[in-house]
């Protein structure tokens, strides 16, 4: 695969996985405590998100280790594709893989990975991003801190036909987000997209084919 091709298709298949859940959310009044969240994890050493997304063609799951201020390392296993699409970006250089060994971006995709990097995990939310307080909140068994978008809960509480909303979970002791589900508000709906945060104290991203910029 050639590395415009390439490089379409991890940012094709990386941004399938996270649309829903960067998607501006409407009205509510605790945004700023979720700001608060994003902003001490952009101040943790590293942290790593690992996602799963219902796709038209079957699940996608994608891993994205990130260690400030600008190394990126995402893998993407999308059912359209038999082997994982990976790619680092140190910087502003980025390069991809497919299973067959390492290749340097061109400039433009590898800015496009830099910008995409910068939009889904250095700066998450809209700027007009707005949260309704849950207060403490159970999912999956553990408790925590949640935030939802009021735009989804006021269109299911209108008999509305769209009733997505993303939920922020922070953890109760630090302050971390631990978790980004977008579901449909109704009780038992299973997630469209569920991020779940971890923060490896041990994590590193090394350039694969020689680094331009090493730390």
């Amino acid at each position: 695969m050639t590395l415009g091709r390439f490089g379409f298709a991890v940012l094709a298949l990386a941004a399938s996985t996270v649309a829903t859940a960067t998607a501006p959310v409407l009205a509510a009044d605790c945004g700023a405590e979720v700001a608060a969240a994003f902003e001490k994890q952009r101040k943790t050493p590293a942290f790593r998100m690992i996602s799963d997304t219902k796709g038209d063609q079957g699940p996608v799951k994608m891993q994205v280790d990130y260690v400030p201020p600008d190394r990126m390392h995402q893998t993407v296993t999308h059912p359209s594709h038999p082997a994982p699409l990976e790619t680092i970006a140190i910087g502003r250089w980025a390069w991809g893989t497919m299973g067959a060994g390492w290749e340097e971006l061109q400039p433009q995709f590898a800015q496009s990975v830099t910008a995409f990097t910068k939009q889904t995990l250095v700066d998450p939310l809209p700027s007009d991003a707005t949260f309704e307080c849950l207060g403490k909140v159970t999912f999956e068994g553990k408790d925590y801190v949640g935030y939802r978008s009021k735009g989804g809960a006021d269109a299911a509480a209108a008999g509305g036909a769209s009733s997505l909303a993303r939920t922020v979970y922070v953890d109760p002791a630090n302050g971390l987000p631990m978790l980004n589900v977008v579901a449909d508000v109704k009780p038992g709906a299973e997630p469209l997209f569920k991020g779940v945060f971890s923060y490896p104290a041990d994590l590193k991203i090394e350039a694969p084919l020689g680094d331009p910029n090493p730390k």
